[in-house]
This record gives C-alpha cells, sequence and structure tokens, in this order.
C-alpha cells in the first residue's frame, strides 16, 4: 500500500513550501548584501568610524549596521540549505531528513519568535540611548573646515545621508552651540546646506543658508536619516520573516504528516 492522499498532499505542499522558503532564503540574501554594500558605498569608512563611537553597552552603530548585513545574509544562506532539506526529504521520502528539517523548522521558528519580542521590547530604549550618544558625540564637532576624524566624519554624514545635526534644525536651534565649532552668526555649518557637496562643503558658504533665513538648509536630523537608512532594509527582512514564520508552522505540520505516512508505508511493506 502505498502513501494516504494526506501524504501525497503532503510531498506536495512540502515541495511548494521550501520552494517558497528558497526564494525567501535569497531575498534575505540579497537584502544583507545590498545593506553591507550600501554600508561601505554610501556611509563611507569615515563616517563608519564616526558610528563606531556612537553606541551603548558597548555596542556601536556600525556594528549593529554590520551586523545586520551579515545576520541577514547568514540566515538566507541557512534558509536557503534548509528548503533543499526539506524538499530533498519529501521528494525522496526519507524520513530521517524529516525529522530533522521539523527540529531546525522549530528551532527557527522560536529563535524568530524570540528576537522579534527582544526588538520589540528593546526598541525605544535603544532608540533613546543611541540618539544621547550621537548628542554626546555631536560635541566633539569643530565645523566643516576641520580635519579632525570626528568632524570629518560628521560633516560627510551631513552631506552624503541628507541631514543635519543629531535631531536637526527644526527641532533644536542649539545643538551647534555646545560644540566645539566656532560659529559666529551662523546656526548651522555649511555642510549642512543643500547645496553643499563632498568637494565644496570644508570651503564653501552661504549666509542665508548658514543663519537659516532662507530655506535651502537640510532639516533631516542625522539620527532620523540614520533611522530611516535602516528602516528601508530591515522592514523588507521583517516582512520577509513573517511569511517565512508562517510558512515553517505549516511546513512542520506537512513535515509530520508526511513522516507517519512513509512509516505506515514501511510498515505495510514489512507485513
Amino acid at each position: 500500500m502505498g502513501l494516504t492522499c494526506g501524504g501525497k498532499l503532503s510531498i506536495f505542499f512540502l515541495v511548494s513550501l521550501n520552494g517558497l522558503f528558497l526564494l525567501f532564503g535569497i531575498g534575505l540574501l540579497v537584502i544583507g548584501i545590498i545593506m553591507r554594500v550600501n554600508a561601505m558605498v554610501f556611509v563611507g569608512p569615515e563616517v563608519m568610524k564616526l558610528l563606531n563611537i556612537v553606541g551603548f553597552n558597548g555596542v556601536t552603530l556600525a556594528t549593529v549596521a554590520s551586523s545586520l548585513s551579515i545576520f541577514s545574509i547568514c540566515l538566507g544562506c541557512f534558509i536557503i540549505v534548509e528548503a533543499g532539506l526539506g524538499a530533498f526529504g519529501a521528494c525522496c521520502k526519507v524520513r530521517c531528513m524529516l525529522v530533522v528539517y521539523a527540529v531546525i523548522v522549530g528551532i527557527l521558528l522560536l529563535a524568530e519568535i524570540a528576537v522579534v519580542i527582544l526588538w520589540a521590547s528593546m526598541r525605544d530604549k535603544v532608540d533613546g540611548v543611541a540618539k544621547a550618544a550621537m548628542i554626546n558625540v555631536l560635541k566633539m564637532y569643530a565645523g566643516p573646515s576641520a580635519t579632525d576624524e570626528i568632524s570629518v566624519a560628521w560633516n560627510l554624514l551631513f552631506v552624503g545621508m541628507e541631514c543635519c545635526g543629531v535631531v536637526g534644525p527644526l527641532v533644536s536651534h542649539v545643538e551647534f552651540e555646545n560644540t566645539k565649532w566656532i560659529s559666529g552668526s551662523s546656526s548651522i555649518p555649511y555642510s549642512c546646506c543643500k547645496e553643499a557637496t563632498m568637494s565644496n562643503y570644508a570651503t564653501g558658504t552661504n549666509i542665508q543658508c548658514e543663519e537659516m533665513s532662507a530655506n535651502i538648509y537640510r532639516k533631516t536630523g542625522c539620527f532620523d536619516a540614520i533611522y530611516s537608512w535602516f528602516s528601508q532594509y530591515t522592514t523588507p527582512a521583517i516582512v520577509v520573516a513573517v511569511f517565512i514564520l508562517a510558512i515553517e508552522i505549516i511546513a512542520v505540520i506537512f513535515a509530520i504528516v508526511l513522516f507517519r505516512g512513509i512509516k505506515e508505508e514501511e510498515e505495510d511493506r514489512i507485513v
């Protein structure tokens, strides 16, 4: 006697679901690679030095950026391997592979739930601490023409991520008053002006912009800019993870059904 209808359906659905697993795994892999490449190319090594200073409990923003991309890449590779294991086990009706597959999926399911709960519970606290750390590092800023690493990194961040200060000049007009920069009548540095570029931020000037008398300066704070940069990658990753979570639950059920079906089939052969 062959597999029951439920067993055959389980094979079909396991192969199909693991096909989706494969696509989602590739999606996470691509997101991780893009995030890692963009972190190095778009942000640049100078800004990464700044992000290496800003942190909390020994964890810097640079570490977070790097870890998220690596985690996404590793998780994507893991899911691709897992999908192959599940599909092969279902097609070839190998019980031990189905058991390993179900265990791995179960562990991954619990890990994802734990990460989501941890992130949700710590998100506001992390945001507050990170913002306070950035404000503290901004005090070391010495102006657009300064050549020290911290000032250069801030200027490149202002230009590269089109932001200004930590919370933004519209929220706080005095952010730069607490820095090393001798600003004179200027409220913001030239690197915060929309016209500033990587090549002219140190030498350019625009009184209307720097005194904020004209609407030609960057209004977004760098904390929000960095947060948005993270979000453009973490949001798709979370969406993919939620889909994977739902598929995993269904996959475990079908793996158990197929396992029992294969076991019954083998017992019938013995009889």
